[in-house]
């Protein structure tokens, strides 16, 4: 007969009821990794604020107090180039869907989890961070809610870092800062883990949560904008180049508003005046207003009939500003690829025709084109790792290969095209329905399926038809008559 033990009782209690102690705080190497994560961040982030600051049009702009005084210095003129190299390419960017390499169409289920995500207003909010402030990235996690989709999600550059492999291309470990009302949250990704944390009263951080998925991989891709052999977290749009014409514009604007506070009403000079032509009646000096209104317009001769001779000066010239705006404008367009018109440059004449405005703009529709396939492989990837979340951790065969089916970049309207694809379709180059001749007409993903569905309940109702007429019984012929 065994007796009773209450340590071995209190042991068993303790081993199934307290959980591990790293579970309740950070380890040191999880500390360690959080202070070479935020050392980084801390590297990062000045170049991206500055970007960040004049794709806003709040960047700080030297006055080199020449020209325009100290005085002046409050005066602020803004001219927004550096917008125009970003904007029109997030308007050109939309990802129609994800497609697997055997389907010449969407993949429904990474449709809906694209859908589940808010993926069309997300990936908008990723375009523009990568393209202003080098890259941008998505994270996937853990629904909270049981059974529910992983979580997508686009975020800022400014709000996480992450540590590389030595080819630079795969995640080892990564963090993501951000305010919660008046507390500063983040998470740490690891290979095996996402730990959720939250700065203490003191400053510390401190466990809120672990998600132990186990999946042996950091659930964090990279977008970058324009990316290097020697730099794979890429580079802004707003260049150095953008940067420095957008200061000059600027410090020529302000000596334009200058000028024309003091130098914009024509200055004359009085020679031969008296200081009684500048007083009122009883001595005291008229104001500057009534002396230049009145008083200079109507001044009498002196006691030897010398009247003062008035010279007026030449005013100020203003295009001597705008003659140099208009330089500084045809540099940047070069450097934006946008057309003199967005940046305030026309010239005098007929109007410029479509074509011309359709060649204008080629080279920005090749910039986006070159950013889809910049952006493409971290947005495939993104997908799998939504995919592994689902199986836990393993990656389906048939989703190990995914390829991002982009709109169009430039509106296409079938009137505008219409003609030469009948003309495909007569030649017999392509069939009518295809797939590929509708995504030609401009037709979304949607807008095909819709068509291939209305086009099957078409034949369904045409085979019908050909049916019941079959079945029919058929009139007699006039030939039955004639027979004897």
């Amino acid at each position: 007969m065994s007796t009773f033990s209450f340590e071995a009782l209190a042991r068993s209690f303790s081993s199934a009821t307290i959980p591990n102690l790293p579970l309740l705080g950070l380890s040191e190497s999880e500390q360690s990794l959080i202070k070479q994560l935020q050392t980084q961040a801390q590297t990062d982030r000045s170049l991206m604020q500055l970007c960040l600051a004049y794709y806003l049009g709040e960047q700080v702009i030297d006055n080199l107090r020449i020209a325009v005084p100290k005085e002046l210095e409050f005066l602020r003129t803004l001219v927004g180039w550096p917008a125009l190299g970003v904007d029109p390419l997030v308007e050109r960017l939309a990802i129609d869907g994800f497609r697997l390499p055997t389907s010449t169409d969407a993949d429904d289920h990474l449709s809906a989890l694209w859908d589940a995500n808010a993926g069309e207003y997300e990936q908008t909010l990723a375009f523009t961070d990568a393209l202003v402030m080098h890259r941008a990235y998505w994270m996937v996690g853990s629904n909270p809610e049981k059974g529910g989709p992983p979580l997508i999600t686009a975020e800022s550059p400014l709000n996480m870092t992450v540590l590389w492999d030595l080819r630079g291309t795969s995640a080892r470990a990564a963090m993501q800062e951000y305010r919660d009302a008046d507390r500063k949250r983040g998470a740490l990704l690891v290979p095996n883990q996402t730990i959720h944390l939250a700065e203490d009263d003191d400053g510390k951080w401190t466990v809120t949560g672990r998600d132990q998925h186990g999946f042996g991989f950091v659930p964090v891709e990279r977008m970058a904008n324009r990316p290097r052999t020697n730099n794979r977290d890429g580079a802004s749009e707003i260049t150095p180049a953008v940067r420095s014409l957008t200061d000059s514009a600027c410090r020529t604007l302000l000596g334009l508003e200058v000028a024309r506070e003091l130098y914009s009403v024509p200055q004359k000079a009085l020679l031969g005046a008296t200081e009684a032509a500048f007083q009122n009646a009883d001595g005291t000096p008229k104001s500057a207003w009534e002396t230049y209104i009145t008083r200079v317009l109507a001044i009498e001769a002196d006691e030897a009939g010398n009247v003062p001779t008035i010279h007026q000066m030449q005013p100020y010239d203003p295009s001597a500003f705008t003659k140099i705006l208009d330089w500084y404008a045809s540099s940047a367009a070069g450097h934006l690829a946008a057309t003199p018109q967005d940046l305030g440059l026309y010239t005098q004449g007929n109007p410029a025709s479509a074509e011309s405005q359709e060649v204008a703009e080629s080279r920005r529709d090749r910039r986006a084109q070159l950013r889809q396939k910049m952006f493409s492989p971290a947005l495939a990837r993104t997908m799998q790792n939504a995919v592994r979340f689902e199986h836990g951790g393993r990656l389906p065969t048939e989703f190990e290969r995914i390829a991002v089916d982009w709109h169009a970049v430039k509106d296409v309207y079938p009137s505008l095209i219409s003609d030469a694809v009948s003309k495909e379709i007569t030649s017999g180059a392509v069939p009518a329905t295809s797939d590929v001749t509708l995504k030609r007409l401009g037709y979304s993903a949607v807008e095909r399926a819709r068509l291939a569905q209305d086009r099957r309940a078409d034949d369904a109702r045409a085979m019908q038809q050909a049916l019941v007429a079959s079945l029919m019984p058929k009139a007699p012929t006039g030939g039955d008559d004639n027979r004897a």
